[in-house]
């Protein structure tokens, strides 16, 4: 029995690795005529990243996406934290109905806040500028919901005796909230982050300059450049997905620790 969940538990792994390792065959090939089918014809996947990142367009691209990724992963932990928190720990008129409020926006499908957005966007001369793709990312309600949850979870004992020393909500928030919640917030920022990396929508209306496009933007019309060379495509398309490989793989304990914060009392 256990053999043969070993061989099940390996046979899908192989199934889900197989489309990375034809991926990298493919991205490996020295042209378009030796792609090389399911084997290795060569390595010349250092020569075709080399050529990718030598081009205008897709350093540009790849810079830009992890500023947009990063500034708005930074904001949102810190909007989020501030606001669940607030939530959480403190005691206000319509805290219940504010916090329904924004549970209830996660209902809306993001295709109905597009054009609104926009619109927003476009009043502020944000069209074509980086705070214009940033900025209305910068605030989530899962984010609001995910530290609220969390705060939940805290000692009391430790903020009621950080109030009796005489502390400040704001210092309370810094000193002894924060440092609590880092697993929480650094999985809000993980997810933020990956959700914003395969971003295509929301890049490709507000930033129209090709130095403005993001990876995703990028890649859509990177055939304009490069004539539709699978083996190119693929190296770049190998290339995008190693950032968010190596930032999940360096804080894969963080975010673990984040989704069970709170869940064992």
């Amino acid at each position: 029995m256990r053999v043969l969940r070993t061989a099940w538990l390996l046979g899908v792994v192989s199934a889900m690795l197989l489309p990375v390792y034809v991926m990298i065959v493919v991205a490996s090939a020295a042209d378009d005529t030796d792609l090389g089918g399911l084997a290795f014809n060569g390595f010349h996947l250092p020569g075709n990243i080399a050529e990718l990142f030598s081009g205008e367009g897709f350093p540009v691209y790849f810079r830009n996406s992890v500023l947009y990724c990063a500034g708005s992963g930074a904001l949102d932990v810190l909007f989020s934290s501030a606001a669940g928190y607030a939530l959480a720990q403190l005691s206000f008129p319509g805290r219940r109905a504010l916090f329904a409020l924004v549970v209830g926006t996660l209902a809306l499908a993001p295709m109905v806040m597009i054009i609104p957005v926009f619109l927003i966007v476009k009043e502020l001369g944000w069209v074509n500028t980086f705070q214009g793709v940033i900025v209305p990312g910068m605030i989530s309600a899962f984010g609001v919901f995910l530290v609220r949850q969390a705060a939940l979870g805290l000692p009391k004992e430790l903020i009621l005796a950080a109030r009796v020393d005489g502390a400040g909500e704001l210092r309370i928030f810094a000193r002894v909230a924060l440092p609590l919640l880092r697993p929480a917030l650094v999985t809000l920022f993980l997810i933020h982050f990956l959700a914003q990396w395969d971003n295509l929508l929301w890049p490709l209306i507000v930033a129209n300059d090709p130095s403005l496009w993001s990876l995703p933007v990028g890649l859509a019309n990177f055939q304009s450049e490069h004539g539709f060379n699978y083996h190119l495509m693929t190296a770049a398309a190998l290339v995008t997905a190693v950032p968010p490989f190596l930032l999940m793989a360096g804080l894969q304990r963080y975010y673990v620790a984040g989704l069970t914060f709170g869940g064992v009392k």
